[in-house]
């Protein structure tokens, strides 16, 4: 999993043909996808809300090129110090798209690349929570998978029973 850290300029902006695919796989079988973000780079002045709303834009129009719709982009734009309840590892910004979506949080999936993401998931109660190359580490949770790309946890999504 590749991370560039923070992003602001649009032209930046760069997508994978393998996520696309993984992704492209999970909304075939029903899946809504939604991306839930931690962007302390606005509260430290790195860059601004609207520099991150063309990001997010541009990002999705290069997936909507591929045929992928993100059901909604939910931003954290604070920092650890901030305490807010937004920010992962708390589950603030999952059940705020739970409930505006009507997702079933139990049914659902957590996949990211830090253990942050992984808490959040597992603070939710997400049915199961994929944590992407690199950072590995005590993540001896029953609900919870590490695994080398989004494409191998999508598999592992598509081949579990539904609830």
């Amino acid at each position: 999993m590749f991370d560039s850290g923070y992003v602001s300029d649009p032209e930046k902006v760069d997508i994978f043909e393998e996520t696309v695919e993984a992704l492209k796989a999970l909304r075939v079988a029903g899946y809504l996808l939604v991306i839930i973000t931690n962007q302390s780079g606005i509260a430290r002045g790195y860059f601004t809300t609207d520099d991150l709303e063309k990001v997010n834009s541009r990002m999705s129009s290069l997936f909507k090129e591929h045929g992928v719709v993100f059901d909604g982009i939910y931003i954290c734009p604070h920092r650890d110090e901030d305490r807010c309840t937004c920010r992962k590892p708390l589950p603030g910004l999952i059940f705020r798209a739970a409930r505006e979506l009507d997702i079933d949080v139990s049914a659902s999936f957590m996949i990211g690349n830090s253990k942050s993401d992984v808490h959040s998931g597992i603070a939710a109660g997400c049915r199961l929570n994929f944590l992407l190359g690199g950072e590995r580490g005590s993540l001896s949770r029953e609900n919870t998978l590490s695994v080398d790309s989004l494409s191998a946890a999508a598999e592992i999504i598509l081949t579990l029973e539904v609830l």
